[in-house]
């Protein structure tokens, strides 16, 4: 790497924490779009896309449906092994009391298998926060989680994907803080990427998740289902 492009990315990436400790950090996004491989250091990754959930919540079951999860997100290589990103989307709580918002979250990638193996694993660490509109007001709502991805490449064009979830939500500010506010996410999904060339990737993602939870004290359990595609594109 040159003594130019070190500068350039060192600047990028100092930009990219500050903004990350200025604008809202986390939000309950469960796909990850993402397979077990990292970046290699100083190259930048984005992607966008849009997605959709679909959930059955209660006792009894209330069916909610929320058909445009748009997102957006940054990833930077910090070593050969580690990668760390940053994405903005719509939260959508499985409750019908629960309007979407815009949140974020951010996290870091920890590739575990050696570059000889035919099965890619990584470890992914992160958190997310985010306004929702719970029964006609604003509340903050923070969600940590981790997730377990593991990869194997069908062709030199197609990889397959598959990751293990599980994100809790807490809403704070709600009446009864976290405690009788809160989400529990557990599940999968699979995703499948498909390079169109060198940089530039789509990449549909489709997963079943267990919810468990509770409103105002009131137990709210159930299954929820989300899908979506993004386009992922990086520079080195």
């Amino acid at each position: 790497m040159s003594k130019y492009s070190k500068t350039v990315y060192k600047t990028i990436l100092t930009l990219i924490i500050l903004c990350s400790t200025i604008l809202p950090s986390k939000a309950f996004w469960l796909l990850g779009f993402s397979n077990a491989y990292t970046l290699p250091p100083a190259c930048i990754g984005f992607i966008g896309g849009t997605g959709g959930q679909l959930t059955d919540v209660g006792n009894p079951g209330l069916l909610s449906y929320t058909p445009f999860l748009a997102h957006a997100g940054i990833r930077v290589g910090l070593s050969k092994r580690i990668d760390w990103g940053y994405r903005l989307c719509t939260v959508a709580m499985p409750y019908s009391s629960a309007g979407p918002s815009l949140g974020a979250e951010t996290d870091v990638k920890i590739r575990i298998t050696t570059d000889s193996s035919k099965w890619q694993a990584a470890v992914v660490a992160g958190a997310g926060y985010s306004y929702l509109y719970l029964l006609g007001e604003t509340r903050n709502a923070w969600a940590p989680g981790v997730a377990l991805i593991a990869s194997r490449a069908l062709s030199s064009r197609v990889m397959l994907s598959l990751n293990a979830r599980y994100v809790f939500t807490g809403i704070t500010s709600a009446p009864g803080g976290e405690l009788k506010n809160n989400l529990t996410a557990m599940g999968g999904s699979v995703n499948i990427g498909i390079k169109i060339n060198k940089t530039t990737t789509i990449v549909p993602e489709m997963g079943l998740f267990d919810f468990s939870g509770n409103i105002g004290g009131k137990q709210m359990n159930g299954t929820g289902f989300q899908y979506g595609c993004i386009i992922a594109a990086k520079i080195n």
